[in-house]
């Protein structure tokens, strides 16, 4: 398929307020995240190189040692295998495009 609507994507809860809709390629993968204020993703890595557009909200955003504040705009980079993690600041709901290579085989599973 080449053409896609979000609205048309089945949402995934990845917990009870994070959700996700996944749109994959064959080597390149986008990822719509909605986080709900308080929620929060743990420290993680994984071999995927990462990028990442706030489209609504505020993030906190660790990356390695670094930490930002990140709203609606920015965008984040995270190389392969970098520890990172987020959590939503305020009262609005974040959403997040991320964008993973190679795709997360992980998130298809679901």
């Amino acid at each position: 398929m080449s053409f896609y609507s979000w609205k048309e994507i089945k949402e995934q809860a990845v917990t009870p307020k994070v959700k996700r809709r996944v749109i994959a390629g064959e080597k390149i993968m986008l990822v719509l995240y909605e986080m709900e204020p308080g929620a929060a993703s743990s420290i993680h890595h994984h071999p995927h190189e990462q990028f990442g557009y706030v489209l609504q909200g505020k993030l906190r955003f660790f990356l390695g040692k670094e930490e930002k504040l990140l709203s609606a705009g920015d965008v984040y980079h995270v190389p392969p295998n970098m520890k990172h993690g987020g959590e939503v600041v305020g009262d609005k709901t974040v959403i997040l495009l991320d964008v993973f290579h190679p795709i997360r085989e992980d998130f298809l599973k679901k």
